[in-house]
């Protein structure tokens, strides 16, 4: 089973800016194995909602030409654990490219209320094959909810 932890992105701007939403629902299956007597989401999983929209920042940016791992994980303050209802809006902003990765800060929001902040998020990449691109491009339409990058960013 695929985990996929953006329901829509909303925005991305290659290089800087990514924004999506992520709605916990009651039948989400990790929450009643987690914690039986009350239904919150991990804080590692709310962690991965914010470095999946990372990683697609990192590859949109790259042109969907590499693979990405995330390798290392700095400053995460968790401040709360989100609850069924609630609508995570994630967002991520690129630091640096620099060879081999990229270095991604990022918060998740309900409402107006921070729940969880990384000062860094470091990615490490490789060279995908010229085949796997379009593969790559079709995933992330698939997972984009409809985005449509604007005009002029690389797609």
């Amino acid at each position: 089973m695929r985990f996929l932890f953006c329901d829509r992105i909303l925005a991305l701007e290659p290089g800087k800016h990514a924004l999506s939403t992520k709605t916990i629902s009651i039948g989400d299956g990790y929450l009643t194995q987690h914690y039986a007597r009350r239904a919150i989401m991990p804080a590692t999983l709310a962690l991965e909602c914010l470095a999946q929209l990372a990683g697609w920042l990192y590859v949109v940016t790259e042109n969907y030409s590499i693979t990405v791992v995330l390798a290392l994980v700095q400053g995460i303050d968790v401040l709360r654990h989100p609850r069924p209802g609630d609508t995570l809006t994630l967002e991520a902003w690129m630091d640096f490219v620099h060879r081999g990765g990229a270095t991604i800060r990022g918060e998740a929001r309900v409402g107006e209320e921070i729940i969880l902040r990384a000062r860094r998020l470091i990615f490490a990449s490789q060279p995908s094959k010229p085949e796997d691109v379009p593969k790559t491009k079709a995933m992330f339409d698939y997972v984009n909810g409809g985005l449509i990058l604007q005009e002029g960013a690389r797609t």
